[in-house]
């Protein structure tokens, strides 16, 4: 009962915080002259209850010193609960099943960017992105920025004292090898959001030039930088590309999309100008190594119903493996379309896999435990032609590997692979999908990317237990898998 009470205590002061954010798109409203029909009661009302609720649990439970177990109890159940109450507003404006709506809340969170509200036939969805008020794509676009970093990076240096932080930020941020700004957490988490508002600020800046809609360039900021990839238009970027800046929004979302996707702690050591430490990163390196060499893998083989120059194709093979690599999710051509041949495709599915760095805003498996695990491969290599009475250590990035960290990694990488067959098997069985759509599914939900090739006809009939797996899939893979296993044992709630 204590441990329930702990928790307990540490979810409301979440509910709390979160209830002002989700005010936020009542300023929006207020400004545009595109908005939903009754605002006070569609972000009013979700915001009131959170806040009555987070106030109800402070009050009524106290807290004892949080352990580890405790704090990733807490963050999935934050993370599960704000998406609940963060359907709401979209359920109230729209015409569309609450599940439908906790499907693109969670989404929104976890910055996955897969969205129910797709171009189809007026039977199937009488409501397109083109046709949402400012609020609402506002607000969807505020769900992926507040996700990006992690939700309780947002307040926990205002609203906990001493291991408690700690203890919450490892449940939501895997802290291997991301290192810290600056000694102290407090001041870390400030330098930490400080980059991204600015980044996020210049992003829109630079938009605001080319697409010249504030709206457009505030949401595709927003969701740049966060990696989550939900636009204002049922194209996407695509959008975009019939117009006259065309490239340079492409090329503005490669930088930001990448600096996403790249630590946050490599962004800070550049602005310190310490280059050594930048040029000295093994993960750095891998992850410039793989974007490079899937851009030249996508744009060698030109799909079949690819016809571009030679610029427009390395750019857009450019733009698209970035998108996915950081799972951020834009796009301007459909990737299972015929603009991409199979290699391409493959090349695709991978990446969602593999995902971004450590410390970033992306997901996936991560570029860190990718690298860490080949030179597990080379340690054991290397071991096998030497004595056994050797003594080599493992290294990497230049300093040695705790033999529990490797644990944690294999297993994690391990959890990853299951979730991903278990995932495909439950789209092959409760759908229609072809063995390769159920597959890059599972991929996209569980790496939070978005795009997949699963048509947009074929999304539009997802039944009910396609969508909970989804939405399981996208939390689990935010969260990294093991604090929602933890969920599982009756040790963390005693």
């Amino acid at each position: 009962m204590t441990r329930l009470s702990t928790i307990a205590h540490y979810f409301g002061i979440v509910l709390i915080v979160f209830a002002f954010l989700q005010a936020l798109p009542l300023l929006v409203s207020a400004l545009s002259e595109q908005t939903v029909e009754f605002p006070s009661v569609t972000y009013g009302v979700p915001a009131a209850v959170s806040l009555l609720l987070g106030a109800l649990l402070t009050r009524l439970f106290r807290p004892r010193e949080l352990t580890s177990g405790q704090a990733m109890a807490v963050g999935v159940l934050a993370w599960v609960a704000l998406s609940l109450i963060g359907a709401v507003p979209l359920w109230i404006a729209l015409d569309f099943s609450y599940l439908d709506m906790l499907f693109e809340s969670v989404s929104g969170f976890t910055t996955t960017g897969m969205t129910i509200i797709l171009p189809r036939s007026q039977e199937l969805s009488p409501i397109a992105l083109n046709d949402l008020p400012d609020s609402l794509l506002v607000w969807r676009a505020l769900t992926q920025w507040i996700g990006g970093l992690g939700i309780f990076t947002l307040f926990l240096a205002v609203t906990l004292r001493g291991g408690a932080r700690h203890n919450l930020l490892a449940a939501e941020v895997h802290k291997a090898a991301s290192g810290r700004p600056v000694p102290g957490l407090l001041h870390s988490l400030r330098i930490l959001w400080a980059l991204y508002v600015v980044m996020t600020a210049a992003c829109a800046a630079i938009l605001m030039i080319f697409m010249r809609d504030p709206v457009d360039a505030v949401v595709h900021a927003l969701t740049a930088l966060s990696t989550g990839g939900f636009s204002t238009y049922d194209a996407s970027v695509g959008h975009f590309s019939a117009g006259p800046h065309a490239a340079a929004i492409e090329y503005t979302l490669i930088v930001f999309m990448f600096l996403g996707g790249t630590s946050f702690l490599i962004h800070w050591n550049v602005i310190r100008g310490r280059w050594r430490q930048v040029t000295a990163n093994r993960e750095l390196r891998l992850w410039l190594l793989l974007l490079l060499g899937a851009t030249f893998l996508v744009a060698v083989r030109r799909g079949p119903g690819g016809d571009a120059g030679l610029h427009e194709r390395i750019r857009s093979s450019l733009f698209h493996v970035v998108s996915i690599a950081t799972t951020t999710g834009y796009t301007t051509h459909d990737i299972g379309s015929a603009a991409f041949s199979g290699l391409a495709q493959q090349v695709f599915l991978w990446l969602m896999l593999i995902g971004g760095c450590v410390g970033s805003t992306a997901g996936g498996a991560k570029v860190w435990r990718l690298g860490l695990l080949l030179r597990v491969m080379r340690h054991h290599a290397r071991r096998a032609v030497l004595p056994s009475s050797a003594v080599v250590p493992l290294v990497y990035d230049g300093a040695p590997v705790p033999r529990m960290e490797v644990t944690r990694t294999a297993t994690v990488m391990f959890s990853w692979i299951v979730l991903l067959a278990v995932g495909s098997v439950v789209l092959s069985a409760t759908t229609s999908l072809s063995v390769a759509a159920a597959l890059s599914g599972s991929f996209s939900s569980l790496g939070n990317v978005g795009p997949s090739l699963i048509t947009v006809d074929q999304f539009a009939e997802l039944g009910a237990a396609a969508k909970l797996w989804m939405i399981f899939a996208m939390i689990a893979g935010r969260l990294e898998i093991l604090p929602v296993l933890l969920l599982v044992q009756r040790r963390a709630w005693r």
